[in-house]
């Protein structure tokens, strides 16, 4: 590895959970650096992963969305995101948003396993894996902070500590983001007017207000330990209403609650202590965690419903509080909360071998997780903000409390027969009690073969199943309807077969990646409840290609991905196409420093995406006091560009970006109706290093 730093090579841990070179890697990874962060004056994670990781797309949902392979859910329950190797996604919701409760400036490299990885991750690590490093203090080695404000009323500001004395490295960050977001005037006429009552209205988009997204964590390493704590949250503004119709609202007409308006706000609280040494010859290292989590959703069904509407029953309450159908006419709401706690310990143990001829690695390992949702709330009321109905936990038949347990065990052989080839075998089994005694057993294997005939070309050929169990919060928020508690797991089978090529070392690559996908068990949101929906196969190719100077970095990629054949069982599918996927997405990104003065870039991101269909309507959606469904619509493929300007000067930097340059209109489909996006929108920002 010391040899690998000197040269140049870039060094990942995520592939195989050790250390080695994106060469070694067994499948297709993009890293991407604080530099190539920097470059496209990234706003959030979404805006980092769309931009750099082919085939990765932003959809619409009630938080800020991803969809990878043209696997998407109604949140990002697909992807698993990592902290340092520590699992961010949800265990209620498999959620994690790739949004402002995530601090980029804290970040000093990005590794994403693009394709299944369940074979070492286990549960949600489904099409892609992304781990997040942090810096750590030496890389500050003092104090930072930073602050910028732009359209929206978007403020955000950032502090960075470091510093590493001895054989102990102390790294803390701080990171607050808040706006209104995007406004859009929708008139009564609009084709994006939805609702039982016609009606000029207006929706954000991308609003993160009452209360502001935050992260706030420290890492702290003495020698063998290493300690990390976080707490983030982000609520975003619902486009929407998103209570049995779809229309527009006044979003400021309604009370808060517990501190927040209308929005999904998810907060959660982190600790992993980890511990690292040798056995003889074997290296272990254990860790032991505890996340808590608390969800607060707080939905609207509309400023004003007609009487045939507006009398809500509850036929799962039974209690003889609930003795009629409650009647509500104006700014009607449900506000549901929870909170869970899931502790737990993993322990690896890893073996090298080495001979004149041959070296390679064992890796074995298990893990153990508790999960408890023990607090669930549910507020039903009218008036935009007054009660008519409380519910808590044995009383809220709606949701249950619950615990469940999982337990896995792991194994990885990677061997070197000769300097060319590598093998890399790894299989992993999860086991699974769920609140109910129904019990889940998953096997996930993955087998790779890497040809590595000199320092400039390698080529690899890969296998891998992987798997998402169906998340808690729908397994039990919708007992009304009968299979949704026994949802199976979904699986993702994969084939890749990669290669890259070094042009001119440390200048000029390419990469190229073939992938064919069976995706069965797809867990889909129906009109009435969750389900299975069928499966899913396609076929693309991933193609990126790299030039770097040092005035000038250029960074390219495209993706076709045509769907070979879609079956659902509840809905017909046009022309075998994936619902809000488009088959060809192209990046160009470019940045320059300017002759004329040192220190100042100009950067220009092109992002094209093609046609996609987005298929919307049901029950929930009315027009023409009907209810709606358009089978046939496609949403227009776009192109958008951002321009910035970064110019630094000692220990001070400052950026100003335009995103969406030339103003266009478009949409994201994803949710239940296509969602118009943001117009042309700036940010400034100031940093200061001491």
């Amino acid at each position: 590895m010391v040899r690998n730093q000197q040269s140049g090579k870039v060094t990942l841990v995520t592939a195989s959970q050790q250390a080695e070179t994106l060469e070694e890697a067994p499948v297709p990874v993009t890293i991407i650096t604080e530099e190539m962060i920097k470059a496209i004056h990234a706003r959030d994670l979404r805006d980092v992963l769309c931009a750099y990781v082919p085939g990765m797309t932003p959809v619409e949902g009630e938080e800020a969305n991803l969809s990878m392979r043209g696997i998407n859910a109604y949140s990002q329950e697909n992807i698993l995101i990592l902290l340092n190797g520590h699992r961010l996604n949800s265990r209620c919701t498999n959620s994690e948003s790739p949004d402002y409760r995530i601090n980029l400036e804290k970040l000093k490299q990005i590794e994403v396993l693009r394709g299944p990885a369940s074979s070492l991750y286990g549960n949600v690590a489904l099409t892609a894996v992304v781990n997040l490093i942090t810096k750590e203090g030496r890389d500050v080695d003092g104090l930072e902070f930073g602050a910028g404000y732009g359209s929206g009323d978007a403020f955000k500001s950032y502090v960075l500590f470091g510093k590493r004395l001895l054989e102990s490295d102390l790294f803390i960050w701080t990171g607050l983001y808040s706006a209104n977001g995007y406004k859009h005037t929708i008139g009564k006429d609009s084709p994006y007017a939805y609702g039982l009552v016609p009606r000029d209205g207006y929706l954000y988009v991308d609003g993160y207000n009452r209360k502001p997204a935050y992260d706030f964590g420290f890492t702290y390493q003495w020698n063998k330990w290493k300690f990390m704590f976080n707490q983030q949250h982000s609520k975003r503004t619902f486009a929407y209403t998103n209570m049995y119709f779809v229309s527009t609202y006044d979003y400021h007409k309604y009370d808060d609650i517990n501190g927040q308006l209308p929005g999904r706000s998810t907060e959660t609280t982190r600790g992993d202590l980890q511990f690292n040494s040798y056995i003889g010859k074997v290296e272990v290292q254990a860790s032991a965690f505890v996340d808590f989590e608390r969800t607060n959703i707080y939905s609207m069904m509309g400023d004003s419903i007609p009487t045939d509407f507006a009398e809500i029953e509850f036929p799962l309450l039974e209690d003889e509080t609930v003795t009629s159908p409650i009647l509500a006419t104006n700014g009607v709401f449900l506000h549901q909360s929870w909170q869970d706690i899931t502790m737990g310990a993993t322990a690896k143990f890893f073996y090298d071998y080495q001979s004149d001829r041959m070296h390679g690695n064992l890796l074995w390992g298990a893990q153990y997780e508790h999960f408890d949702l023990f607090y669930n709330d549910l507020t039903f009321g009218d008036q935009f903000g007054r009660t008519r109905l409380n519910l808590r936990n044995d009383r809220n038949l709606l949701f249950k409390n619950g615990i469940e347990q999982s337990f896995s065990l792991f194994t990885q052989w990677k061997h070197a027969p000769s300097p060319k080839w590598i093998w890399n075998i790894g299989l992993r089994y999860d086991f699974k009690s769920r609140y109910d005694s129904h019990k889940i057993n998953v096997l996930s294997p993955r087998l790779s073969l890497i040809y590595l005939p000199n320092s400039r070309w390698n080529a690899k050929l890969s296998y891998a199943r992987a798997f998402v169990d169906a998340p808690y919060f729908y397994r039990v928020s919708t007992t009304s309807y009968p299979g949704s508690e026994n949802l199976n797991p979904q699986y993702f089978n994969s084939v890749q077969l990669s290669s890259s090529i070094d042009f001119i070392p440390k200048k000029l690559s390419y990469e190229a990646n073939l992938f064919y996908n069976v995706a069965t068990d797809v867990i889909t949101l129906t009109a009435v409840d969750y389900d299975n929906a069928g499966t899913v196969k396609t076929l693309g190719l991933e193609q990126v290609l790299r030039y770097q100077q040092q005035d000038f970095n250029l960074y390219a990629s495209a993706t076709y991905q045509p769907t070979l054949s879609v079956e659902y069982m509840y809905s017909s599918q046009k022309n075998d196409k994936i619902h809000n996927t488009p088959e060809f997405i192209f990046q160009l990104i470019t940045e320059k420093e300017l002759n004329f003065a040192k220190g100042l870039w100009l950067n220009l991101h092109l992002n094209y995406r093609s046609n996609q269909p987005a298929p919307y309507g049901n029950l929930m959606v009315i027009k023409d006091d009907e209810p709606y469904l358009d089978e046939d619509f496609v949403i227009k493929g776009y192109l958008l560009a951002n321009l910035g300007l970064r110019y630094t000067f000692k220990q001070f930097s400052a950026e100003v970006s335009c995103y969406n340059l030339l103003n266009h209109k478009y949409l994201l489909g994803g949710d239940r109706v296509p969602v118009p996006q943001a117009g042309r929108m700036f940010l400034g920002t100031l940093h200061v290093k001491l």
